[in-house]
């Protein structure tokens, strides 16, 4: 049986299965975030919402936002969020050295750079405020200092805030806006869909502290503008993400005389791990290198190697930046007053608990997009315990799995074939290239497998089928797991490069947590059906004081709402 990769096969399918028009539609993401002033150091909290500006409608076409934050002084942090059918959630980490001041957030797609003269400081961009309690440094020219009587006299009209305060927030249906009710009810946060179609929305709860809000339009006003959106050209030579990221890298280390003995020959990326976070790219003519993946998660270290190339050499394969980092007009500056300095100091105190509680246990993480290359259920697993115990390779294959067979050659060298389970329930050994992987990162020396203590390993996993990495063909997989799941004393050929990436943002809700934490609750990803509710349990802390509640969201057939309540407590 033959087992594709279920990223590979996707890709192709969905290529020629939309056509063009859809594959060029315009795309404008709107980013919910859980408030929109930090100190440095915190996260920004997002909620992305990717629409069809024809329709209303949540796209279906890219499967990656990509988000930026700008000062005068250029990109100060960015982030990768996955989409699902439109949806998707992550965070953006503002670095403890940011300067004060505001900030543009700035959100698309690929298919929006491939939009000609698609502005990245339109509708899909808003301003956030960011305070460095730990530091005087501002951005350049991007404070106002205003007295206290200014400052007050600002915060009596907030912006952004609509008339609705009090215990419950209703929007009455009209032939532009669904009904949604918000009520905080016995320690919950209820919200209601009175309407005929689903919605999907983020909920947000937070302190008012009374540092002044910024004039950031909301999902409403988002939609209204968006709609105004006309026919738009595209470069063609342009992939959108369609079922994950589409990563870039190319050849360096050689010269451009070089580079085409390199045409043909595989590049692979992959990160330790049991999972399969591998996929290989064939290098092109001029030395590129596009990886078509359903998106790694989180920050983790990688490899990038080229398969068969002579060890000695000094080339290898370095990956582009997706962002555009376009120049953009700086925001407003940031109002700054000395009234606001205790609410300061207790941000401080919050966000630096929060840097400490990475692994708050009121994290909730979110169903993420998964390409199953490693099919669980068919795996032969060899566990390498005390009672299995052996001192080479050779023994542990010869002695213990009977699904191995090591062949040598007549220069001394050894290579590894897997018994195959085929379809018509005949077994036969591999013929052609059958993948060794540590970890989860392919070892094209199969040398360096037998030359490999056992010791270190805890099991051998056995995949016996042909598999599509890409489309590089495998007679069976053999994962050899390790205890650590980081390669442990293995040493890569020389074009291979272990790099930090940054990989794309898990997704992940929360309620409560320590009692300084000044967002309360960030639920990103709610669905509710028509006719019915949803209901988040809400632990606040242990201050006093006013919190505001947004709701905010689309219906299923486009159209948006945004609700916003207020409550004490005392």
């Amino acid at each position: 049986m033959k087992k594709l990769s279920i990223l590979f096969v996707a890709v192709l399918a969905l290529a020629a299965a939309l056509p063009a028009a859809a594959q060029r539609q315009a795309e404008r993401t709107y980013i919910s975030t859980d408030k929109d002033s930090y100190v440095a150091g915190d996260r920004i909290w997002c909620s992305a919402f990717c629409v069809d500006p024809a329709t209303g409608r949540l796209s279906s076409v890219s499967g990656v936002a990509y988000l930026e934050l700008h000062s005068s002084a250029g990109m100060a942090a960015n982030a990768r969020i996955a989409l699902i059918a439109g949806r998707g959630a992550g965070a953006v980490e503002l670095p403890v050295s940011l300067p004060t001041g505001n900030y543009r957030l700035i959100a698309y797609t690929a298919q929006d750079r491939a939009e000609e003269g698609y502005d990245y400081e339109g509708i899909a961009s808003k301003t956030i405020s960011v305070f460095n309690v730990l530091s005087r440094e501002r951005v350049e020219d991007g404070v106002e200092i205003l007295s206290e009587e200014e400052y007050g006299e600002r915060c009596l009209v907030k912006p952004g805030m609509t008339a609705s305060t009090g215990m419950t927030s209703d929007v009455m249906a009209d032939s532009d806006r669904p009904s949604v009710a918000v009520r905080r009810e016995n320690g919950r946060i209820v919200v209601e869909n009175h309407g005929d179609e689903a919605l999907t929305l983020s909920l947000s709860v937070y302190h008012d502290d009374g540092i002044l809000p910024n004039a950031n339009p909301d999902i409403v006003a988002f939609m209204d503008e968006a709609r105004q959106v006309g026919p738009v050209r595209f470069d063609d030579r342009a992939v959108p993400d369609y079922e994950g990221e589409v990563i870039r890298g190319r050849v360096v280390g050689f010269s451009q005389e070089m580079i085409p003995q390199l045409t043909g020959k595989y590049a692979f990326l992959s990160s330790p791990s049991d999972k399969s976070d591998v996929y290989a790219a064939p290098i092109r003519e001029d030395g590129s290198v596009v990886f078509y993946t359903a998106g790694i998660y989180g920050d983790k270290e990688c490899i990038l190697e080229i398969e068969g190339v002579d060890p000695k050499l000094s080339c290898h394969i370095e990956l582009l930046s997706p962002y555009v980092n376009p120049s953009v007009k700086p925001a407003a500056a940031l109002p700054l007053c000395e009234s606001i300095t205790a609410a300061l100091e207790r941000r401080g105190v919050a966000m630096q608990l929060d840097r400490r509680m990475k692994a708050d246990t009121l994290y909730r993480f979110l169903p993420r997009r998964y390409d199953g290359l490693f099919d669980e259920d068919v795996v032969v697993r060899y566990v390498l315990d005390d009672y299995t115990r052996f001192t080479t390779m050779e023994e542990v294959f010869t002695e213990f799995i009977p699904e191995i067979r090591p062949r040598r050659w007549s220069d001394g060298t050894r290579d590894i074939k897997v018994r195959l389970a085929e379809v018509s329930g005949t077994t036969i050994f591999s013929s052609d290239k059958t993948m060794m992987m540590l970890d989860g990162v392919p070892v094209f020396n199969q040398q360096k497998i037998m030359d490999y203590d056992p010791l270190l390993v805890e099991s051998v996993d056995i995949y016996p089928h042909t598999h599509f990495i890409g489309n590089r063909v495998f007679e069976g997989i053999v994962n050899f797991v390790t205890y650590k799941r980081n390669l442990p004393s293995f040493q890569f050929d020389g074009n291979a490069r272990v790099i930090d990436y940054q990989g794309i943002c898990i997704p992940v809700a929360f309620t409560g947590g320590h009692p300084y934490r000044q967002t309360v609750c960030w639920q990103p990803l709610l669905e509710v059906a028509p006719g019915g509710s949803v209901a988040t349990d809400l632990e606040m802390p242990r201050s006093t004081g006013t919190f505001v509640v947004v709701a905010e969201g689309l219906s299923a057939d486009g159209k948006p709402f945004c609700n916003r309540l207020t409550f004490d407590v005392r």
